[in-house]
């Protein structure tokens, strides 16, 4: 049978772990926020805002400079080749972010979009390597895209992270993903031996600490099995036996909710309660089926330490 531990854990809230994303990136372009070596940009937007300028003053200050090559430089830094024709005689410049020659200042570069943001007499504009004139784009909105590009890919990380790994894993998670008080839908269980059911689907994916109570029932269930098949028992009856179990346990929670919610509703209707008091009444209902490891009929968001002692104490002696 699963052990009570693991039953334990079906009755706690559940949370989710996030991958932390590299920095580099969005960094170095806040370094340019911060130290805003041509003025505040945004203080400057305020009295000429880069994506609201006069089109001819953008234009005739952009026709100035020509784009010739942007290349890494072994230090990892963006180096921009330019011409400058807004000098006598025309300027030939290589320049890095935060630097400036002649009151041209580069902004900030980006090598993979092949742009590079710059500004003179307050005026912003960005051109792209053989392309002339495009889009303003500002150290800010490079943060920012940079910013969400990482955060998408931490996304899909932790998606990986958590598909499941093998037929059990994912057999086991249909059934303990939902929370202890809803059915879960039949599991289809195939017929196979025990290492179909084991086998990974990917061997190469590392293997990973359960950064959830779901995945740290997954992962006991997954033991569980092992260990029932090492007992001579085979995957199909061990996958029966748990949803037999968890169907119990879904009968139990909700039988003892319904009989909570009954008794509430009874109290409640003498009449005899302040508002406050009807408050306290549902919030002592709530913490006693908390007690017997059931899903509260609303969340109590605020327990206090005495009060989660208590849960606690209750929950270690079922």
């Amino acid at each position: 049978m699963m052990s009570r531990a693991l039953a334990f854990l079906l009755l706690v809230s559940l949370t989710g772990g996030a991958l932390a994303a590299p920095l580099q990136q969005k960094e170095r372009y806040q370094l340019i926020i911060n130290v805003a070596p041509f003025g505040d940009i945004a203080t400057a937007s305020a009295q000429e805002d880069p994506l609201a300028q006069d089109p001819a003053r953008v234009e005739e200050e952009s026709n100035k400079i020509q784009l010739c090559a942007m290349t890494e430089t072994p230090d990892g830094r963006t180096a921009v080749g330019l011409i400058d024709n807004g000098t006598n005689p025309p300027g030939y410049l290589t320049l890095f972010d935060g630097e400036s020659s002649n009151g041209l200042a580069l902004l900030v570069s980006d090598l993979d979009r092949e742009i590079a943001t710059f500004r003179r007499d307050n005026i912003t504009f960005t051109l792209g390597l053989g392309r002339g004139l495009v889009e303003t784009v500002t150290p800010e909105m490079l943060a920012e895209q940079e910013a969400a590009r990482q955060a998408e890919e931490a996304r899909l990380a932790e998606e990986e992270r958590r598909r499941p790994n093998s037929l059990a894993e994912q057999l086991i998670a249909m059934q303990m993903s939902l929370p202890p008080d809803v059915e879960a839908p039949p599991l289809p269980i195939p017929l196979g031996d025990s290492e179909m059911f084991t086998k990974k689907f990917d061997p190469e994916k590392e293997e990973t600490e359960a950064q959830s109570d779901t995945e740290a029932v997954i992962k006991e269930g997954v033991a569980q099995l092992e260990e029932s098949v090492a007992n001579g028992e085979t995957a199909q009856e061990y996958l029966q036996r748990l949803v037999e179990h968890r169907q119990q346990e879904v009968e139990r929670q909700q039988a003892a909710k319904q009989a909570a919610k009954d008794a509430l509703e009874a109290e409640l209707a003498t009449g005899n309660y302040s508002e406050a008091d009807e408050a306290q009444l549902r919030r002592q209902t709530n913490i006693e089926l908390m007690k017997q490891g059931v899903v509260p009929l609303s969340p109590v968001n605020d327990l206090s330490d005495a009060e989660q002692a208590e849960i606690n104490a209750a929950l270690n002696a079922l």
